[in-house]
């Protein structure tokens, strides 16, 4: 007990300077004995370690998911172990916008980060970006791979220890077979056949080094957040041959791109670099996607059985998440920077000591990671966040209880750029339980309205049905709402 007893003071501490602990520690101890057996026993609870596992450009193709082709053991173990929420959803469908919400627990229209061009902003006085807040709450905080922004984030003392990502792109003398590339084309569509195991790749590596690092901690007293940022699926989709093998392109088949449902996107949802190969190219685009979706998996599977071996399963929090979504020939697109449902929604898994398992269909924000990681560790969030934690939906008896009261919609949001990578105009899409409105350039650009009761993929723009005029009226105006609670306002009242 004693034992236990001086890790809470530690905790209690919250990252004070040497002097400062030591001060404490002294005072605490005084009255150890006699207060010792008056402690509340639910502060004998230790702050949780915190795995969080990102993934980059990944969509819900997972087995856990409902993917009929795609072969994701270890995710599907760890969804069985935590809750899978169905609607999860990114506030910007590209990286740096997405990653500065994420980690900031602000909306891109706050952070003013819309587009992959623009510097995140310092920390606010009241607020800093995630790994820096718990630090300053007594936590080792560790970084491997693509997490943040590197090339855009303030110089910060964010992590303890970081280990930057390397090798985007393929080493020539590594590469067995490759794609043509296509002048014009979008950039999803290069894949690179790889020869060598996987720890000799990045993602591989990053995995590794990070088991190497729970191996070393294991013991501690000193709470750890581990973040590991895996770069695929993002292009290029090169990965070792033996994941490609599990996909030959002739058994894969591509999502129906009606011709009514294209002619009904708006100009705002232009698509300037479509993909101009055949069919049988993009069969095995498609096929090189998914291999690089059971790639990442397996190094998912690394972390996972170290959790296993170290049996840090009782005192880790384990979070898995995408930045954003992505199109594989939904609507005839491919890449991502949309505001579709194949974009915005993200798979997100969270396995929490003390929570039970199942599936979540309340929608939740990845901003809302934040203040729910925060409550987690038995802290009350920041209250400069703009996201809502959803640390009460990872309870069992709430899985499925549509009554409870959880209103959340999810907002996300993109900064359309031209060919100077000049940010010309703002789209905004708004998700609710059963539609998804969207205004591009405040409606100028055009406007879609998607229900899924009858359309589950969310490709047939209605906004034009005169039947649907009062929905229309009412997510506008509720997309106006939140659009004005956050933005240049929202960052004078928290400054």
């Amino acid at each position: 007990m004693g034992f236990l007893f001086l890790r809470r003071v530690f905790w209690f501490g919250h990252g004070l300077r040497a002097a400062s602990l030591c001060a404490v520690l002294g005072s605490a101890l005084t009255g150890f004995v006699l207060a010792n057996e008056q402690t509340d026993p639910r502060q004998e609870r230790c702050p949780p370690n915190i795995l969080l596992i990102v993934a980059d450009d990944l969509n819900t193709a997972l087995g856990c998911y409902g993917h009929p082709v795609v072969k994701t053991p270890h995710i599907d173990r760890l969804a069985s172990r935590g809750v899978r929420f169905e609607r999860a959803y990114s506030q910007a469908t590209i990286c740096s916008p997405s990653r500065a919400s994420i980690f900031s627990g602000l909306r891109p229209h706050t952070t003013g980060v819309l587009d992959n061009e623009t510097s995140w902003p310092d920390p606010l006085p009241d607020l800093t970006y995630l790994p820096a807040y718990f630090q300053n709450l007594g936590y080792f905080t560790a970084t491997f791979g693509k997490v943040l922004d590197h090339k855009r984030v303030p110089e910060q003392p964010y992590w303890n220890m970081e280990v930057p990502e390397w090798g985007k792109y393929p080493r020539a003398d590594r590469i067995l077979e490759q794609a043509p590339f296509y002048p014009g084309s979008t950039g999803s569509m290069f894949w690179a056949k790889l020869k060598g195991s996987d720890a000799g790749t990045p993602d591989g590596e990053m995995a590794r080094r990070a088991v190497r690092l729970l191996e070393q901690r294991t013991g501690s007293e000193v709470p750890l957040l581990a973040a590991v940022g895996f770069r695929r699926p993002h292009t290029p989709y090169a990965v070792p041959e033996k994941y490609f093998d599990l996909y030959p392109p002739q058994r894969l088949s591509l999502p129906v791109a009606r011709a009514d449902d294209v002619a009904r996107i708006p100009p705002g949802a232009e698509d300037v670099k479509p993909f101009r190969g055949n069919r049988d190219d993009a069969l095995r685009a498609l096929g090189a996607y998914y291999a690089c979706v059971s790639y990442v998996d397996a190094q998912v599977g690394v972390l996972l059985a170290a959790l296993d071996a170290l049996e840090m399963w009782d005192d880790t929090v384990v979070v898995f998440v995408s930045d954003h979504g992505y199109h594989t020939g939904h609507l005839g697109r491919w890449h991502k920077g949309w505001l579709f449902e194949q974009t915005a929604r993200v798979p997100l898994i969270v396995a929490a000591p003390g929570k039970r398992s199942g599936a979540c269909a309340r929608i939740v924000e990845l901003l809302d990671l934040f203040p729910t990681l925060v409550e987690l560790c038995g802290e009350n969030p920041p209250s400069a966040l703009e996201g809502r934690s959803f640390a009460c939906l990872l309870d069992a008896c709430l899985l499925d209880d549509r009554h409870h009261p959880w209103d959340k919609m999810a907002l996300t949001t993109i900064g359309c750029l031209d060919a100077d990578d000049r940010r010309t105009y703002v789209g905004h899409s708004v998700r609710t339980e059963d539609w998804r409105y969207t205004e591009w350039d405040g409606g100028k650009r055009g406007v879609e309205l998607y229900r899924f009761s009858d359309d589950p993929k969310g490709v047939r723009n209605i906004a034009r049905d005169p039947h649907h005029a009062d929905t229309m009226g009412d997510l506008r105006q509720r997309l106006n709402l939140m659009v004005d609670a956050s933005g240049p306002a929202r960052q004078s009242a928290i400054r």
